[in-house]
C-alpha cells in the first residue's frame, strides 16, 4: 500500500521503519509544530481490536508515568483505512539492538544507557506496572546520549495480571523430551498469541505460563544487559526453540572471555529461581559497576551517574565503590604512611569520587604548607608596626602643639 499523506491531524513526512505488521512514520504536528513518530498497524476484524487497545494502555501508561527515560506518546487513533495509530515522542537515533549489531558503543557508555533505561522501569515498577517485554530493541538511545525505554503495549499492572485457563500453557517441567517440549511451546508462542513479548529474553517462569512480575522484568533487564555488554544473548541457539530449550534446561552460557566478578554478576541476575535474582534494579548495577574491567576512573563516573536523580540533574545517595589494592610501599620508605590503609570506602556522591578517592592517598595541593603559614604570619607584624609608626609620624606634629 501506499503511504499515507496524513495520519490523524498529523502530515507525514517519511516512513522511518518497517514491520511485519506496521510501519513507523516520521510526521510533524501542525496544531504543536513539533516532529513525531507514529506506529500504525495494519490489521482488521480482532486484531485491530487488541491493537487499539494495546495503543490505548501505552498511552495511559505513559500519562501516569512521564519519565524524561522513556518515550511520551502524545496520541492514538484509529485510521479507517489504515487501522490504529499510536503518535509519540520523535527519538532522533537508533534502538540498542541496532548498537548492538553494530558494536559501536564502549564499556562506560553502554552502562550509562543501562543505568537511564534501569531508571525508567524502576518508575514503572514504583506504580506497579510491569513491562514484560524489555529488550535492546525496545530501547532507543537519541543522538544527545539520552537513553528511551519505549512500548509499554503488553504492560500490566500487579493487580490485574492473571491469566485465564485458555492464555496459561500450563507446562510440566522439562524432563528428558525437553526438545519435543520446546519445540511445541516454539510453536504455541509464535503461532497461537498467547504469549506477547521477546522468548530470547524471557525468563524460565513466563515461558512456563507463570505471569510476568518485577523479578521477571529484572531478568530480562539483565539478559539486555549481558547481550550489550558481551554481544552474545545468554542463552544462545540456532533459532527459536533451541533458545526456548537453552533458557529452561540450562544455566547462563557465559564467554570464555568474560572476567570471574561479571560471570557472578550475571549467573546471579539470571538465575532459574527468581528468588536468586538480585531483588533491586540499584543493587544489580551496583554489582555490575563494580565488576566492569576498566580503570578506577570510568567506575567512580559510573557510581556517581548512578547515584544522581532521575533526570540526571543532582545526588540522592550514596553506593559502596571498592577501591583497587594499593601497591605496597617500596623498602626506601619514600612512600606516604597512607598509602598502607586498604578497605573498601564510602563515597558521598555530591562530591567527585576521583578528587575523594585522590585526597586520601596525598596532601591536597591546595594545602598550605607549615613554612609558608609562619612566613604570612610574620608579614602581618611587620606590616602591622609599619602602620603604627607611620600614624605616629603623621601625628607627631599636632602632639608637639598641644599643652596641657
Amino acid at each position: 500500500m501506499a503511504d499515507p499523506r496524513t495520519i490523524g491531524r498529523y502530515q507525514i513526512l517519511r516512513p522511518i521503519g518497517q514491520g511485519g505488521m506496521g510501519t513507523v512514520y516520521l510526521a510533524e504536528d501542525p496544531l504543536l509544530k513539533r516532529r513525531v513518530a507514529i506506529k500504525v498497524v495494519r490489521v482488521t476484524g480482532a486484531a485491530r481490536h487488541q491493537a487499539t487497545l494495546r495503543f490505548r494502555r501505552e498511552a495511559e501508561i505513559s500519562a501516569q508515568l512521564n519519565h524524561p527515560n522513556l518515550v511520551t506518546v502524545f496520541d492514538v487513533g484509529v485510521e479507517e483505512d489504515l487501522g490504529p495509530f499510536l503518535a509519540m515522542e520523535y527519538v532522533e537515533g537508533k534502538s540498542l539492538g541496532r548498537h548492538i549489531k553494530d558494536r559501536d558503543l564502549d564499556t562506560e557508555t553502554s552502562a550509562r544507557v543501562l543505568i537511564q533505561a534501569m531508571r525508567a522501569l524502576r518508575a514503572a515498577h514504583r506504580r506497579a506496572i510491569v513491562h514484560r517485554d524489555v529488550k535492546p530493541d525496545n530501547i532507543l538511545l537519541s543522538e544527545e546520549g539520552r537513553a528511551k525505554l519505549m512500548d509499554f503495549g503488553i504492560a500490566r499492572t500487579l493487580g490485574h495480571m492473571s491469566l485465564s485457563p485458555e492464555q496459561s500453557l500450563d507446562l510440566a517441567p522439562v524432563d528428558e523430551d525437553g526438545a519435543a517440549l520446546a519445540q511445541t511451546l516454539a510453536l504455541r508462542l509464535t503461532s497461537s498469541g498467547d504469549f506477547l513479548g521477546s522468548p530470547a529474553y524471557a525468563p524460565p517462569e513466563v515461558l512456563r505460563g507463570g505471569e510476568g512480575t518485577p523479578a521477571s522484568d529484572r531478568y530480562s533487564f539483565a539478559a539486555t544487559a549481558f547481550e550489550l555488554l558481551t554481544g552474545k544473548l545468554p542463552h544462545p541457539g540456532g533459532g527459536l526453540t533451541e533458545i526456548i530449550l537453552h533458557i529452561l534446561q540450562e544455566p547462563v552460557a557465559i564467554p570464555a572471555d568474560l572476567p570471574p566478578a561479571m560471570a557472578a554478576v550475571f549467573k546471579r541476575a539470571l538465575a532459574a529461581d527468581p528468588d536468586d535474582r538480585h531483588t533491586t534494579l540499584p543493587e544489580f548495577m551496583e554489582e555490575l559497576i563494580d565488576a566492569l574491567p576498566g580503570p578506577v576512573s570510568m567506575r567512580a563516573r559510573l557510581f556517581t551517574f548512578l547515584g544522581q536523580d532521575e533526570d540526571g540533574t543532582g545526588s540522592v545517595s550514596t553506593a559502596r565503590f571498592r577501591l583497587p589494592e594499593p601497591a605496597p610501599p617500596e623498602a626506601s620508605g619514600t612512600h606516604d604512611s597512607r598509602l598502607r590503609k586498604t578497605g573498601p570506602g564510602k563515597i558521598t556522591l555530591a562530591e567527585d569520587p576521583v578528587e575523594t578517592y585522590l585526597s586520601t592517598r596525598r596532601p591536597s595541593l591546595h594545602q598550605p604548607r607549615p613554612e609558608a603559614t609562619d612566613w604570612g604570619r610574620i608579614m602581618k607584624w611587620v606590616v602591622l608596626v609599619f602602620l603604627v609608626l607611620q600614624l605616629f609620624w603623621w601625628l607627631a606634629p599636632a602632639l608637639s602643639h598641644l599643652q596641657f
